[in-house]
Parts: structure tokens; sequence; C-alpha cells
């Protein structure tokens, strides 16, 4: 594909999430199949910084527990280890490095994506911003394309769920999950609200909604749908021919789900379709479907 020309200073996208719906995945497909320029670490979540109380910089890269922290630690030492297999060149270690230990202000966050190239910000945990956040952002960078993951919404509660284990010493599981299912319908508690807030600030010709469904099943019609939004003249000349793999960037494992977890996904997953017939109608029924059926027995071993 060829290289696409631009003067603002700053993404030409956002990838909002949610969470565990293929934003990594659009992230290594972006990166390795287009030109389109995505940072070398995934998630700069810069407009989220005040929200999850982590604003990086070295003394917090190095010791501190938050979340964040742990997060950007894992992502160096993965590229450190592909640069010792000679995967990844110095370059992109250099850059991760040079991000985990930067002071993080607008500045800063503008000159991480370069003028010469249509570039994006992939950061699942834009999707907590409320209305006032959303505004903000809007007043930095009013010319955003906006992209949006979703997925079945019970997969993507019991997918968040599992990927909160990592390393953690669990003594009540239904207690631990229940919680972990609580924080993430605090922040977000129906699909339709999360479209609408950023339809309504950058209006709906701007965001673009997809699905890991569909990213799973044909990930080279949902790509080209995808670049094709973000710059309609680069879509319109370059085709990416159908991929015959998809990266599967987290696999997951497979673990039990209790019975009283089961019930809590099933009621705060149909909370969440509440409303999203304005969004996609095929695919509320087809997903209210879905979570009917999830609970079933023998349904409950997975690894979604």
């Amino acid at each position: 594909m060829e290289t696409a020309f631009r003067t603002r200073r700053g993404p030409d996208f956002l990838c909002i999430g949610m969470p565990k719906c293929g934003t990594s995945t659009l992230q290594v497909l972006l990166r390795d199949r287009t030109v389109i320029y995505v940072s070398p670490l995934k998630e700069i979540k810069f407009f989220a910084r005040d929200r999850i109380g982590y604003d990086g910089g070295l003394r917090n890269f190095l010791f501190s527990k938050h979340w964040a922290a742990r997060q950007e630690r894992r992502a160096v030492a993965q590229i450190a280890k592909q640069v010792a297999t000679g995967k990844e060149d110095m370059k992109r270690l250099n850059w991760a490095l040079s991000f985990v230990t930067a002071r993080r202000d607008l500045d800063w966050y503008l000159d991480l994506f370069p003028r010469n190239r249509i570039s994006g910000d992939i950061s699942p945990c834009y999707h907590m911003l409320n209305d006032d956040e959303v505004q903000h952002v809007k007043s930095q960078l009013p010319h955003l394309k906006i992209v949006i993951l979703l997925r079945n919404p019970f997969d993507q509660l019991w997918s968040h769920c599992r990927m909160s284990t990592r390393a953690v010493k669990i003594e009540d599981e239904v207690a631990f999950y229940r919680e972990k299912i609580d924080y993430q319908m605090d922040i977000c508690p129906r699909y339709v609200d999360l479209v609408e807030r950023w339809q309504k600030v950058y209006g709906p010709k701007n965001v673009i909604v997809d699905y890991l469904e569909s990213l799973s099943s044909n990930p080279g019609e949902v790509l080209n749908r995808i670049v094709s939004f973000i710059d309609p003249p680069m879509g319109a000349v370059n085709r990416i021919a159908a991929l015959d793999a998809t990266p599967k960037v987290f696999k997951g494992k497979k673990m039990s789900m209790p019975d009283e977890t089961c019930e809590l996904l099933r009621d705060a997953a149909l909370q969440r379709l509440e409303g999203f017939e304005r969004i996609n109608e095929g695919l509320a029924r087809h997903w209210r479907s879905e979570v009917g059926q999830r609970c079933s027995v023998g349904s409950r071993l997975t690894n979604l």
C-alpha cells in the first residue's frame, strides 16, 4: 500500500476498544499488512491517564504495581525477547524504552505519531471515557476517526475475568469474578451508550463499529473495511488480499466457570445489549440468543 501524507500532528484515528475484542489482532494486522502507522507499544492510554491513575515515568515503570505498569513491563520484555531472537530490530525496543520512561504531556503525545503517514492510537481503555472526557479529546484532536471493536458481551466479560487471574492468588472464585464483572459494568453498562457517546461528539460518519466475530472469520474483509474508513483514498486504491490466517494474539486458557458466575455473566451481558438494536438489530438478536445458551450444561468449560 502506498504511503499517505498529512500535515497535522497526532493520530488520525483512535481505536477505543472494547477490551478483549480483537484490538491486539487489529494492531498486528495494521502493522504487518498496511502502511498505516501504529505505535510499537500498544495502548498509549494518554487520554485515560487520569481515569486509570497512571502517568508513566521511569520510577513507575520500574517499581509500580499498577496494572498499566505491569502491562508495559510485559510488553517491553516481549519486544526485548523478539530483538534477542532477531524477530525485531533495536529501533522498536528503543522506542518502547523511551515511551515508558517519558514525561507524558500533550506535546509528547502528538509527537509520537509521524507526520508523513496515516497513524492511530489503539487504546482499549478509552472506552472508559465519559461525555466530558470525550469532549476533551475532541478539543485536542477534532479531526479523528473512531474505531470501536465489540464482541458478544458474555464472551467479552468472561475473557476479561480470565485475563484478570494472571499472577493472582484467588481464594474465592465467585467473589473474585463478581468484583471484575461489577467493575466492567460500572465502566460501560451498555454497548449502545459507548457507541452513541462517540457518535454524538465526532458524528456518526466518523465512527465505525466492527466485531471480533467478523475479525476472526474474515480478517481480510474487516481490515479492508477499517482501512477504507480510516483513509478512503487509500482503501479505494489498495485492496488487501484475503488473509490465510488470523493472528490470534491472546489465545487464553481453558477455565471452569462456576454456575453463579455464569448467571452473573448472563445478566450483565443482557444488560449490555439493551438498546443495541439501534446499532445493529440483527446482531443484537443473535447475541441475545447466544447468551441464552451460554449457561447450558456442558458449556461452562471455555477458552473464550
